[in-house]
């Protein structure tokens, strides 16, 4: 005897539930997609404007198109959803499109169009390393109308359709990296003319082990040295070794050791040093009448002066530095006028990371009134010319640099 089992109310409920939700997904597929209309049509070389009707017309959904919309479109789309459909179609002519409400608008996403506000937002980014106005200039030139810099505060503000913020904000991610760091630090050492004959420099390259390259120029910027004087100064440990190697010279006075100055830059990015002082000149003029004069003080910056602009090779890991360093001087002349010497050079070079450059052939040269007398009666009014003299020396120096360029950072 077989007893009916009556199954419980909640199993009941349940099991119906289930067999609904499977019937309306395979008889009503498109009930669950009703938030997103399918398209399925084939176009072949037809009107824009009849296309977006025809959508329009499957879908019940409508399109509004801007008259400034035109072109032919050979598209097949097969259950392909309304705004895949949309863009598939706008994108190849340059338009765009937004909901507004429970339409849609198709037109041109162009500052001069009323519609602007509709197809476009705004997003502000703000750079951690990359300068904004130079970032916006390495962006496409299609971007720049929807781009605009906030130099002082290193932002950009992007107004425009999705597809195009979006883009900008991926290449300005590309741009926007940390850039490595040059450290240059600096030897300036100045020796007299004399010395530095004695010393025979050449400011050539010489190999390991071999001759000097004779075609490298006797004076002037030269690449890495491994030696350097007929003493073989080596400059292959840094700068630490000049140092030890010019203890000598400075310790006799035949070398002065100025400053070892030491800076660090950005990769492209230019730095400067300075070592001198301002001296000042008193200029006297007179007027047109000659009837009064009048005296004022003008200042004329003398020293040694670095400016340097290192660039990082990533491939090789080299580094191409443009120096141009000057040294100047100046002297009260006959007239009561200040007289400037200047000597600069300008050049390019190409290092290893840590290797070291040379600078040689910066001559100065120097004059000024030496007076020696007889304490007391050199000092007496007139028979003291007796007891003094008077003379103009003339000297001669050259101011050598050595420059160490190191990687410090990098990305």
């Amino acid at each position: 005897m077989i007893r009916n089992r009556r199954l419980p109310a909640g199993f009941s409920k349940a099991l119906i539930l289930a067999v609904a939700i499977i019937a309306a997904t395979l008889v009503f597929p498109a009930a669950l997609s009703a938030d997103e209309p399918l398209v399925t049509n084939i176009f072949d070389s037809e009107d824009i404007i009849n296309v977006f009707r025809d959508i329009s017309a499957q879908t019940g959904v409508n399109i509004l198109v801007e008259p400034s919309v035109q072109g032919w479109v050979t598209l097949e789309l097969w259950d392909v959803p309304l705004e895949k459909a949309l863009e598939m179609i706008v994108a190849p002519f340059g338009y765009t499109f937004v909901k507004v409400g429970d339409y849609y608008l198709v037109g041109m996403p162009d500052a001069a169009n009323p519609a602007f506000p509709l197809f476009t937002s705004t997003e502000v980014v703000r750079l951690k390393y990359a300068n904004a106005e130079n970032a916006s200039r390495l962006l496409s030139d299609y971007f720049k109308p929807y781009v605009k810099t906030g130099p002082d505060e290193n932002i950009l503000v992007i107004t425009g359709p999705e597809n195009i913020i979006s883009r900008v904000k991926e290449d300005l991610e590309k741009i926007d990296k940390a850039p490595p760091q040059v450290l240059l630090e600096a030897l300036v050492v100045e020796v007299s003319s004399d010395t530095g004959k004695s010393l025979g420099v050449d400011w050539r390259y010489e190999f390991k082990g071999g001759e000097p390259d004779t075609s490298i120029p006797a004076s002037g910027f030269v690449d890495f040295i491994s030696g350097i004087w007929g003493a073989k100064y080596s400059v292959a440990g840094g700068l630490q070794s000049v140092l030890a190697s010019m203890k000598t010279l400075v310790d006799s006075g035949k070398a002065e050791i100025h400053a070892t100055p030491r800076v660090a830059t950005l990769d492209g990015e230019g730095a400067e040093i300075f070592l001198g002082r301002d001296r000042y000149f008193a200029i006297s003029t007179t007027t047109s009448e000659g009837t009064s004069t009048t005296s004022r003080l003008e200042s004329i910056r003398t020293g040694i002066s670095l400016k340097f602009t290192p660039r990082i090779s990533p491939d090789t890991g080299e580094i191409v530095v443009q120096i141009e360093p000057e040294v100047s001087d100046a002297i009260e002349g006959a007239t009561g006028l200040p007289t400037v010497n200047r000597r600069k050079v300008a050049t390019t070079v190409r290092v290893k990371d840590g290797e070291t450059i040379v600078i040689g052939g910066l001559n100065l040269k120097s004059q000024y009134e030496s007076k020696t007398k007889v304490p007391v009666l050199g000092d007496l009014p007139i028979l003291g010319i007796f007891f003094s003299s008077t003379k103009n020396v003339t000297t001669e120096s050259e101011v050598l640099v050595f420059i160490t360029a190191t990687i410090i950072s990098s990305e």
